[in-house]
């Protein structure tokens, strides 16, 4: 989380040759490290939202994407993307995903499996195709050799000798529009001198480097994110993807809210129709770690001469900067980020979509908890009673904002406000 001097920034380049000026790699929320997103939804529909699906299907469809690309940014094999163009040619504005089918199959035969544990190992690299022939040969059972390399990697991945580690090289392209994807992270830092390190949280435009919205906060919360976006969203209006770490800034011991923020923030995103895309490491978000490293460098060095004690003197100092930031000329595109991005402003040449309300910023921009409700109609919360409206509700939801105020509603809302049965300022 946050910069490490210890991680290797991306390698830039041009585009290859033959390579569409759109080919971006990203991989979905679910394709992350290990544990961090084990337990995400997989399914297509649960994890983005259908505008951006059909967006995705529309560009590969008139030639704007690769297959590779597309498959790629919705985190699903090709034969899954020509399946869901075909569905989406059918009724394009109203197309929905819907659940893959899955495997169907179960275990191999034991004798099968028992042939598998002698055999494969004997093969350095394994030859899949030989082990299918010798399982057609032995005991006539056949599958193709896509599939038994598929069940031996997800089965019995102990018999796969383990590739020796190799240095990775990760070649990222700009995305085509401003809006198509914006890069967010947090730098936990010794920003100016003070008992505990500040936290910086950036948000940058993919196709021109813009950054869109920085500020400097006393902790890594769910709810100072939320405060971020909000402002982000507010002037520069909704994106269509935000893209992150794997999660791992978002996990419960990151909170002080006492609620799972991984949900929190994907909850969000998905009701206001931001799919959240995830880095597999941290070399795959290099333009922000970089970004990072620069505001080091040079804010360090500003607040202390500017001897910053508070984060209101270090905002300030911070909001000029990225001022001055967006209005150089990068080294890497020779473009002036703010200049791309009022040119691409002016010839509607953008992936932008209108924020909502504020109504609707408050209802999808805040935590949730459930309290019980008493006998008498009230509820509990951080150590006081409230009286609410008559419900026949044993339990009730709280759209909370801390240390603001907090709504208490008769169910957890979808898109639209509930009826409320009190609110409640803090």
């Amino acid at each position: 989380m946050g910069c490490s001097p210890r991680r290797r920034p991306e390698r830039s380049g041009g585009r290859r040759r033959g390579e569409h000026p759109t080919l971006r790699v990203f991989s979905p929320a679910w394709a992350g490290s290990g544990a961090a997103c084990g337990d995400e939804e997989k399914q297509l529909f649960h994890r983005l939202p259908p505008e951006f699906v059909r967006r995705i299907l529309s560009d590969f469809n008139a030639g704007n994407l690769d297959s590779a690309s597309a498959a790629t940014q919705l985190g699903i094999a090709k034969t899954r993307l020509y399946e869901l163009r075909s569905a989406w040619l059918g009724g394009r504005d109203a197309f929905h995903s819907k659940a893959s089918g899955g495997a169907h199959r179960g275990l191999w035969p034991a004798d099968v499996l028992a042939f598998l544990a002698q055999f494969v190992p004997l093969a350095s690299p394994p030859n899949f195709q030989l082990v299918a022939d010798e399982l057609k040969r032995l005991f006539g059972f056949v599958r193709a050799r896509s599939s038994v390399e598929a069940y031996l990697k997800t089965h019995l991945p102990q018999l796969l000798p383990t590739p020796p580690p190799r240095i990775r090289t990760y070649r990222r392209f700009r995305r085509a529009h401003i809006g198509e994807l914006w890069q967010h992270d947090s730098s936990i830092h010794q920003w100016w001198p003070a008992a505990q390190k500040q936290t910086l949280l950036l948000t940058v435009d993919d196709h021109c480097g813009l950054n869109v919205a920085g500020r400097f906060v006393t902790a890594d919360t769910t709810w100072n994110h939320f405060c971020h976006f909000r402002g982000a969203f507010e002037q520069h209006d909704l994106p269509e993807a935000i893209y992150t770490d794997a999660l791992s800034l978002f996990c419960p011991s990151s909170s002080s809210d006492r609620s799972d923020p991984k949900s929190e923030f994907q909850r969000a995103l998905r009701a206001l129709g931001v799919a959240h895309l995830v880095a597999p490491t941290p070399q795959a978000k290099g333009k922000i770690e970089r970004r990072f490293g620069t505001f080091q460098r040079r804010l360090v060095t500003l607040l202390a001469h500017a001897k910053v004690t508070t984060p209101e003197h270090a905002d300030e100092l911070l909001q000029m900067e990225l001022q001055r930031q967006n209005r150089t000329r990068q080294r890497s595109t020779g473009l002036i980020p703010l200049t791309v991005w009022e040119d691409s402003l002016r010839t509607r040449s953008q992936r932008l979509r209108p924020a909502p309300t504020p109504a609707l910023l408050d209802l999808h921009f805040s935590l949730r908890q459930q309290r019980r409700v008493n006998r008498d109609h009230t509820i509990d919360f951080e150590g006081r009673n409230y009286q609410i409206a008559p419900t026949a509700k044993s339990s009730v939801t709280l759209i909370h904002h801390p240390q603001l105020k907090f709504w208490v509603v008769e169910h957890p809302p979808a898109n639209i406000w509930p009826p409320i049965l009190a609110a409640f300022s803090l």
